[in-house]
């Protein structure tokens, strides 16, 4: 893997260690012709000095006794030169200096001596320009910007490319991926491993293809069920119809045969709403939500519920501790549907004698409800996937039982718009738990 977590990083290195390189090229470029240039100009200039320098302490020995000569001699030096030169006695005193064209902070002194007799009678000091002249007339501007030019774009170039390669090499991979996808192939590796943020996107890829394998797959798990769902009360609707129509049912019996097709019809009306429920939820339709004692609201669904639980011969229990004073935010049409659903789930997959325990209780300032029954649980790893559309634990039992698989799904979404938390588990003498929660109204 690389070490490197950021294509940011990734392209900010580049573009550093380029710009470091083109610095120690051009670096290297003025140290082996500029420095050497440099040096050159020096020792020029320096010959040049003692040339000078020595034409000047020519003239003074030249003319010994008449100074004023030697002084005429040394101005024209000095124009000519663009130099300045004194002359001084061996005591120290000026005999005469030309006129200085030159600033006496910028300038290199040279002296030399003048001998009469084999003794030492004058010395001579020149004062030249510190300054290095025509260093790049002598190098030639037009050839430095022109080779700085070369490194520049020719570093600039490689730059780009490896930015262009650390960019294109994941989207390359990534639209052999798609286009795989669009032929139907929805599970995909891309063969790129980096932890950068392409790495991240690759990764969030394979993992759309295998929720789209797996969407795929309950879409046909969805139309089987439908379709068994739909095709078993209408088969009895039909049959007992036909019985009916072709009048080869007994007077004591038909009262039978209607109720049987009533209860195929709100069986197959049961479907219908539920799948509209759903659609309608998943489109964020507006929540009426008022602020209500829970102690009030529980109170006025409970005996309803009851009735309903004991009408199919079953008992409902129901503990809480709550105080009126306690308030919570909900739309009261929506989260009756929650206890419906689980209540009517637990009713399908008990079998006789079932008991539905339901506790409600303040935790953590959220409102905790848990709805128990005594049925026969549910398989541990399958537990995480009941609040799934579509999803059912046991295919067979469940088209026997009749239902989309739609229902816990609808609760899961409902309580995601209260901003709460629903779960389930197993009971350790059997059964199976499913709580949710919302929080408190502040």
């Amino acid at each position: 893997m690389n070490n490197m977590k950021s294509i940011y990083q990734k392209i900010t290195a580049i573009l550093l260690i380029g710009f470091i390189v083109q610095i120690i090229l051009i670096g290297a470029f003025y140290r082996q012709v500029v420095v050497k240039r440099i040096i050159t100009e020096i020792n020029q200039q320096e010959n040049k000095r003692q040339v000078i320098l020595q034409e000047a302490v020519n003239a003074v020995q030249k003319y010994p006794l008449r100074p004023e000569r030697a002084e005429k001699t040394l101005s024209t030096y000095s124009k000519k030169y663009n130099v300045s030169f004194e002359v001084k006695n061996t005591d120290g005193e000026l005999i005469f200096s030309t006129p200085s064209p030159i600033k006496q902070d910028n300038v290199i002194m040279e002296q030399g001596y003048v001998k009469a007799s084999g003794k030492l009678s004058y010395i001579v000091y020149g004062y030249f320009p510190a300054k290095i002249n025509n260093i790049d007339a002598g190098l030639g501007q037009k050839r430095i910007r022109v080779i700085v030019t070369v490194v520049i774009l020719l570093f600039g170039a490689l730059t780009l490319y490896s930015v262009y390669r650390i960019l294109a090499n994941p989207l390359r991979k990534l639209s052999k991926a798609i286009n795989n996808m669009n032929y139907g192939n929805t599970v995909v590796e891309i063969p790129y491993y980096s932890e950068d943020e392409f790495g991240l996107l690759c990764r969030n890829f394979e993992d759309m293809g295998r929720r789209l394998k797996n969407s795929e797959e309950s879409q046909q798990e969805l139309v089987q069920a439908i379709s068994h769902d739909i095709k078993t009360p209408l088969t009895s609707i039909i049959g007992y119809s036909k019985r009916l129509v072709e009048n080869k049912v007994e007077e004591t019996k038909k009262v039978e045969y209607y109720n049987t097709i009533l209860r195929r019809a709100n069986d197959l009306k049961n479907i219908a709403e539920e799948l509209e429920d759903y659609g309608s939820i998943r489109q964020d339709f507006k929540y009426n939500k008022v602020k209500v004692s829970f102690k009030e609201y529980i109170d006025d669904i409970k005996e309803e519920i009851r009735k309903e639980v004991e009408h199919r011969g079953s008992i409902l229990n129901y503990e809480g501790s709550i105080d009126d004073s306690v308030l919570i935010s909900l739309d009261k049409m929506k989260i009756k549907r929650v206890f419906w659903n689980i209540i009517q789930n637990s009713l399908k997959y008990c079998d006789d004698n079932c008991i539905i325990n339901i506790t409600c209780k303040v935790y953590n300032k959220k409102i905790k409800v848990e709805i128990c029954d005594n049925g026969c649980g549910v398989p541990e790893e399958q537990i995480s996937r009941i609040f799934d559309r579509f999803y059912r634990v046991d295919g067979s039992r469940s088209r026997e039982k009749g239902g989309t698989g739609l229902g816990l799904a609808i609760c899961k979404d409902i309580i995601d718009k209260h901003e709460g938390e629903i779960g389930a588990f197993n009971k350790e003498k059997g059964g199976l738990c499913i709580w949710f929660s919302i929080p408190m109204a502040l």
